[in-house]
């Protein structure tokens, strides 16, 4: 059964902090399902297989990002337009929402429609806790919503979403279980949504160790890695006020560490999204457009490579 909540719900995770405190409820923990997970080394990634009598496997790594997530829309028309279907997603924070929804079986054109009627403040569950101030519970049952309460391991398309391990600070793979965990871990804001538990210990956000999961996508078997940067050719909010220098300064860091991986990828598509008034619906289609026409761009300079394409 299709949903008209829109695509958009992982992205409340930013919104959150500008919501007032006022509004909060007190609520008891969260109980979360156990999720499966096992650890991705940072340091390595596997290297791309004999090409030589088989064709080449496509991975897709979606970045994370917040609301420029909607970018990724505009980059999955891009490649249906060019005839390129993927043969494994892999998705960090509002990466692994898009991708969840696109491997589950959306169509771009489907995920447009869903990002066209969203209510931010409904995916916004308050809590009172030393740990964060979101639950994540609304988020993870959209998504398990959006697919039909499909396991990721059953996708027509192989998923995977990266968060991260709170302790080790490593990036760990979730590939089985109810995708709805796994966006929530994977788009775990630490301060603002309480961690989640796994096996091992806790989860995070996938950004803070794999913001562009190349090496996942590789790790999973991809020779061929085409990977979407929303976040770091970004526009930033200049000024020198303390909020503006923490922002800019956090996406300082995290570039330089996901540069490395992110240079890993065999094509890139960096789309410059406009961060300021991206929550207006106007802005949010011309974010889906940048993601578009940056897609088309790094496509046509690469044509030459064996991806896969559909006619």
């Amino acid at each position: 059964m299709k949903t008209r909540k829109s695509v958009l719900l992982t992205f409340a995770i930013a919104a959150a902090l500008g919501v007032a405190l006022a509004s909060c409820s007190s609520s008891p923990p969260t109980q979360i399902a156990p999720i499966e997970a096992r650890q991705l080394d940072n340091t390595q990634s596997k290297l791309a297989g004999d090409t030589a009598h088989r064709r080449p496997i496509v991975g897709l790594a979606l970045g994370g990002g917040g609301l420029r997530g909607l970018a990724h829309i505009g980059v999955l028309q891009a490649l249906e337009q060019a005839g390129i279907q993927p043969d494994l997603v892999v998705g960090t924070s509002a990466g692994a929402l898009v991708g969840a929804a696109y491997a589950s079986g959306k169509t771009p054109q489907e995920i447009e429609e869903l990002a066209r009627e969203v209510s931010i403040p409904s995916f916004v569950d308050f809590t009172f806790s030393s740990r964060g101030i979101m639950r994540g519970d609304n988020i993870a049952a959209w998504v398990d919503t959006i697919v039909e309460q499909v396991p990721m391991e059953a996708f027509p398309i192989k998923f995977a979403a990266v968060a991260t391990d709170l302790q080790r600070g490593v990036p760990v793979l979730l590939e089985r279980g109810a995708p709805g965990n796994a966006v929530r871990a994977s788009a775990s804001v630490p301060g603002v949504q309480v961690p989640v538990p796994y096996q091992d210990g806790y989860l995070v956000d996938g950004g803070i160790s794999s913001l562009v999961p190349v090496r996942a996508a590789r790790a999973l078997g991809a020779d061929i890695v085409i990977a979407v940067d929303i976040y770091c050719h970004a526009s930033q909010a200049a000024g020198l006020s303390a909020a503006a220098v923490l922002r800019q300064t956090m996406h300082t860091q995290s570039c330089l560490l996901a540069a490395p991986e992110l240079g890993e990828a065999d094509i890139r598509i960096l789309p410059a999204v406009v961060v300021p008034g991206i929550s207006d619906k106007e802005q949010q289609l011309q974010t889906i457009k940048i993601g578009y026409e940056a897609a088309r761009k790094a496509l046509a300079a690469t044509s030459s490579l064996p991806v896969r394409r559909v006619r």
